[in-house]
């Protein structure tokens, strides 16, 4: 066995995942004061104005191909940050990610149903690993069983696993940052074009008129400084930045050997979740091996199996060669 020489492109996505970690415990320190579709009707539509200012080449200049590609990732993640935003409100940060970490093992479903990719040995152990580990620290302890935000959070993994299997191909395709550039904008369409026709609704039918977790989007924001550098984080680092990086690392890579390297994000995302929020929502042993596994996945994942069979047709090979 050797390790994967692509450490590159594994560091970007390992990169993305630390830093999608670190937004559920920021995201729900923000969701405490702010209503989660105005706040996504903010930040996405931000960080689709800071691309376009950093690369307005690419993104005025984008043909029809790309914007498709472009339209139907931003439609995906789009339908995704809504799901689990909303889902953030009725649960905890840890547990959010834990249930989001179910997109690994579904990546390889996705991706063998859209274009036949078969994963590798390694990804399928890796697969295996990293969601019995998942398993393991899915439900914290004391979390009353599954309620209403882990349902949305449940229903947003084939979303995510949808657009991780489609980032494969559409990264070799187009420019990253005209690819990441159109997904923002089209995604920050789709929750600005949302969060209006919830304010409509509210202004023609009247605030009681709308179901109990919609009429917070008609609240009033509580501004702080806190919020604010909040958001500017989740805008510039954790959306501009992380769909940069994640971009060109996955054009690099098969979505299943990106999706086991995204089976971190539960382990980050807790260590943030008990660093900033002081949440004690580890769970002691059962949690302990359950992060041991899916780092244990990652590792047999960038592990290239080689077998005797193999060995000996490189042995002829190399030996025809030397004559």
């Amino acid at each position: 066995m050797k390790l994967k020489s692509n450490l590159g492109a594994d560091g970007a996505i390992l990169l993305t995942t630390l830093i999608w970690g670190s937004t559920f415990a920021v995201a729900r320190d923000i969701l405490d004061s702010w209503p989660p579709l105005l706040y996504l009707a903010l930040r996405m539509p931000l960080a689709a104005l800071l691309f376009a200012a950093l690369f307005p080449r690419q993104v005025f200049g984008a043909g029809r191909e790309a914007w498709k590609a472009g339209a139907t990732l931003g439609l995906l993640i789009g339908l995704a940050f809504v799901g689990q935003t909303v889902g953030l409100v009725f649960t905890t940060p840890a547990k959010s990610a834990f249930i989001s970490g179910l997109t690994t093992p579904l990546v390889p479903v996705v991706a063998y149903m859209l274009y036949r990719a078969r994963p590798s040995r390694e990804n399928l152990a890796g697969i295996i690993l990293a969601s019995v580990g998942g398993a393991l620290i899915l439900a914290p302890v004391g979390a009353g069983g599954f309620n209403t935000g882990d349902l949305l959070t449940l229903g947003t993994t084939v979303l995510f696993a949808a657009h991780v299997s489609l980032m494969s191909v559409y990264a070799r395709r187009f420019d990253v940052r005209q690819l990441s550039a159109l997904q923002i904008i089209v995604a920050a369409s789709l929750l600005l074009a949302a969060w209006l026709v919830v304010r409509a609704c509210a202004a023609l039918a009247g605030v009681e008129s709308l179901p109990q977790g919609l009429a917070r989007e008609v609240e009033p924001l509580a501004w702080s400084a806190r919020a604010v550098v909040q958001l500017a984080y989740l805008v510039t680092v954790a959306t501009v930045g992380v769909f940069l990086i994640w971009t060109w690392g996955q054009a690099r890579m098969s979505a299943t050997h990106a999706a086991v390297i995204f089976s971190l994000e539960p382990v980050f995302a807790t260590g943030f979740a008990v660093l900033l929020r002081g949440s004690a929502e580890w769970t002691g042993g059962r949690a302990t091996i359950g992060a041991l596994l899916v780092v244990a996945g990652v590792i047999v994942s960038e592990l290239r199996w080689r077998t005797k069979g193999k060995k000996a047709e490189e042995g002829r090979r190399s030996g025809r060669m030397s004559l």
